[in-house]
C-alpha cells in the first residue's frame, strides 16, 4: 500500500465555501488534495504532510509564495 502524501487532520472538513464538510482521509486522494489546496489555499491548515515530517503543517514552497 502506498503512503499518502497529504493527510488530513482528524474529522470531516469543508474545503470550498458553502459546501458540506465531507472530506476525510478515507475518501481523499493525493491528486484531489493537491487540486483543492491549489484552488483553496486557506485549507492548508487542515492538512499534515508525510513523509519526512511527522504531523507538521504543509508549508508553501518558494514557487507557491510568488504566485
Amino acid at each position: 500500500m502506498t503512503k499518502k502524501k497529504y493527510i488530513l487532520k482528524p474529522g470531516k472538513h469543508q474545503f470550498a465555501p458553502g459546501s458540506a464538510a465531507m472530506h476525510e482521509n478515507d475518501s481523499l486522494t493525493d491528486k484531489e488534495a493537491a487540486w483543492y489546496i491549489k484552488r483553496y489555499p486557506h485549507i492548508k491548515t487542515l492538512f499534515e504532510q508525510l513523509p519526512g515530517r511527522q504531523s507538521s503543517p504543509i508549508k508553501q514552497t518558494q514557487s507557491e509564495e510568488g504566485k
